[in-house]
């Protein structure tokens, strides 16, 4: 199951890239101009009104462990850098991306099973900093500003710390100046897709070809039945021990000290609970993240899951992995 997700991530992934638009008209002056209209003197970096005017890169739709989408993120750029990055192979200085993130539906159509993005999740936005501007801003490394807004409230900035709201999940595509660019058609020069160097290690995996090749499933993983409301929790959350995530693997997590998987950057709030994932802590966490571990990682992302049922569901689910 975990190799065939592998797949179907990818995939997934890629062919939206096919899809995505080669021809954006990004034309436009203001490449490598500094957005001091979003980001103040002390670096603090507001939510980019009107970008949805914006010339777009591309989109990703994420999935479940069964392949079902539950996820669409569109990503806007400012106009000129996808024909700037085709010169240069570089993102300008001030360059800005916002990732819209919306949930998703899918529905049996005249051209088949098809995926659309429904409700608006979060904003991820990140802007180019060439010249290191902010070396005592937590929200600022790596060259580039980083920030995070939720749809309940886009006025405020929620992200803490770079290194432990954003960059985990950029770290594949590190040597592409943390950016995937693999997946947006209008950055590949001449035209000709690069081949993503995490892809390799994605396929390795798969094909059992290196140590990170996922272990054979016993009996067990294949009777267990993982609720259908459990994926609110697989796309940022993996079941294999010690495979993380967005979200640290939740295998063994029933029973567990918050904050004490091995391996995953926790927030400090959550490294200092002494909160022991039982069933009425898991239920308090999943009808509301900041109730058990208040200021936690998950906070601007989940926003908790109503019915009482899929809870208990998700729970039992929890308990027997």
């Amino acid at each position: 199951m975990l190799a065939k997700s592998k797949i179907l991530c990818v995939v997934g992934a890629l062919a939206l890239a096919a899809c995505s638009p080669s021809n954006s008209n990004d034309g436009g002056t203001d490449v490598g101009a500094w957005p001091s209209d979003i980001v103040s003197e002390n670096g603090d970096i507001a939510f980019p009104e009107g970008f949805l005017d914006w010339p777009t890169l591309g989109a990703w739709s994420t999935a479940d462990e069964s392949g079902t989408a539950n996820g669409m993120h569109q990503v806007y750029a400012t106009p000129g850098t996808a024909a700037a990055y085709r010169e240069t192979g570089e993102f300008p200085d001030g360059t800005v991306l916002v990732k819209e993130v919306r949930g998703a539906a899918t529905a049996s159509l005249s051209t088949g099973a098809a995926s659309y993005a429904t409700d608006k999740g979060v904003w991820f936005v990140m802007v180019k900093d060439a010249k290191g501007r902010f070396p005592d801003n937590t929200l600022w490394g790596d060259g580039w500003g980083w920030a995070l807004f939720e749809a309940k409230d886009p006025s405020k900035q929620v992200a803490t710390d770079y290194k432990k709201d954003c960059l985990e999940c950029h770290i594949p595509a590190k040597d592409t100046d943390w950016i995937y660019i693999e997946a947006y058609p209008v950055l590949w020069k001449d035209g000709k897709p690069p081949i993503p160097k995490w892809l390799d290690g994605v396929k390795a995996a798969i094909d059992g070809e290196t140590d990170d090749a996922p272990a054979a499933m016993s009996a067990t993983d294949v009777e267990v039945e993982r609720p259908t409301a459990f994926g609110v929790c697989s796309s940022c959350h993996s079941v294999e021990k010690g495979r993380n995530g967005i979200g640290p693997s939740l295998a063994g997590v029933f029973g567990r000290t918050a904050g004490s998987a091995d391996g995953y950057n926790y927030s400090e709030e959550m490294k200092s609970s002494d909160a022991v994932w039982d069933a009425t802590n898991l239920d308090k966490h999943l009808t509301d993240p900041k109730s058990v571990v208040p200021g936690n990682k998950m906070v601007p992302l989940f926003e908790g899951v109503v019915d009482a049922n899929d809870r208990k569901a998700i729970i039992d689910y929890l308990e027997s992995i």
